[in-house]
């Protein structure tokens, strides 16, 4: 599936080839102080080609999580698949909308040499859900959100604050957020959308999102970069993503900085720049929205393949693409969503994250939040270590 996104008029609503919506990176970790995000403005989230079923074989974990559950191998029934074709005549979809500077990358700085890689990742380990729209994320209300959250078991929210056209928008839902968030044990990832028209410029909106302190000195617990390609509006190159992630990453300062990707197919494998970004980023986000593919599959063949150049934190789908010419006509079933959560599990990786909160359905809810996906009781926020302490948090000295 790739994104659709509608010309750029302020608050933007992307439109993914079966509704694939942007992402808003908001960590939630459960039983840990962390950072809040929320975020609307313009531009999507992270979308992404369809990737075809193929399984590969599981690679050796990779989370510091517990022994778990053998996934069953059956096959799951897919409703609304086949996707039917797409109707003769049909309109090809908008151009996407992009900035309309586009500087040349003999203008840009040489990219700075990588620095190490953040390796505690527990702030986004387990489940998460991604924030998109943050008036359509319960009302925009932070404290329900929150309520929500601890009720599903999540662990992180993912939340959008910030993109090209917009540079930082996000700063009054964080101030909401962030604080209550933490003060539930949720870590708050923050996520913007880069269009790479020019990467200093990018880098420069995406320091100030990880400067950002809201009441009593919060912060957020992390940030992640949505990587689109051409068919976003995006100039993707490895020269200005690399430029982009290098100038954005120090400002992170010991927080876990992750690039949003697309699925590793076999084509995009060969094509897309993982490589170049690897070294620049501490985890992959890639979005494992399956369509009529097996979701194990999908899942396998991301994490297998990602894993080999830095941890991997999939997104799943959790959003339905009926009603897009020649896309699956229902919404991914219950099964599913446990099936994906599953199987990230034990194929090893960090954690696991739907798109989106304001798409989910309630079956979708349900299923992710009887899903078990345990995290470590300690994580950092910002320099210091924060331990569980029942009803509390406290500082602790490790």
């Amino acid at each position: 599936m790739r994104l659709r996104r509608p010309a750029h008029a302020g608050a933007g609503k992307p439109l993914v080839k079966g509704i694939i919506a942007g992402a808003v990176a908001v960590l939630v970790v459960a039983g840990v102080a962390l950072g809040a995000v929320a975020g609307s403005g313009s531009g999507s989230a992270p979308g992404h080609a369809q990737a075809p079923s193929s399984a590969t074989s599981r690679p050796a974990s990779t989370s510091p999580t517990t022994t778990t559950p053998p996934v069953p191998a059956t096959p799951l029934v897919l409703a609304g698949c086949p996707a039917p074709p797409v109707p003769p005549n049909t309109p090809p979809p908008p151009p996407p909308s992009h900035p309309s500077v586009l500087v040349p990358e003999s203008s840009l700085p040489a990219t700075p040499a990588p620095a190490a890689r953040v390796t505690d990742l527990r702030a986004i380990s387990g489940k998460g859900m991604w924030i998109w729209q943050w008036s359509q994320t319960e009302g925009g209300n932070a404290g329900a959100v929150v309520a929500r959250a601890k009720a599903a078991g999540l662990h992180q929210l993912w939340v959008r604050v910030a993109d090209s056209f917009d540079g930082f928008y996000g700063a009054a839902e964080l101030a909401a957020l962030v604080p209550a968030a933490h003060q539930a044990g949720l870590a708050v990832v923050g996520w913007g959308f880069p269009y790479l028209y020019d990467p200093v410029g990018d880098a420069a909106w995406t320091r100030a999102v990880l400067a950002w302190r809201g009441p009593g000195g919060a912060t957020l617990d992390g940030f992640s970069a949505d990587i689109e390609m051409s068919t976003e509006g995006v100039a993707l190159t490895p020269t200005r993503a690399t430029v982009y992630l290098a100038l954005s990453r120090p400002a992170a300062s010991g927080r876990p900085f992750v690039a949003t990707v697309y699925p590793p197919t076999d084509r995009l494998w060969a094509t897309y720049p993982y490589a170049a970004i690897a070294p620049y980023v501490d985890a992959f986000a890639p979005m494992v929205y399956w369509g009529c593919d097996q979701p194990a599959d999908d899942v396998t063949r991301a994490v297998g393949r990602l894993a080999t150049l830095a941890p991997v934190a999939p997104i799943g789908q959790a959003f339905s693409t009926a009603g897009t010419p020649g896309e699956r006509t229902a919404g991914p079933s219950a099964a599913e969503i446990d099936r994906f959560v599953a199987t990230a599990r034990a194929d090893g990786a960090v954690g696991a994250s739907l798109w989106s909160w304001q798409a989910a359905d309630a079956e979708q809810w349900s299923s992710f939040a009887a899903a078990n996906w345990p995290v470590p009781p300690v994580t950092r926020l910002g320099h210091a270590q924060m331990a569980l302490v029942p009803g509390t948090l406290r500082r602790s000295s490790g």
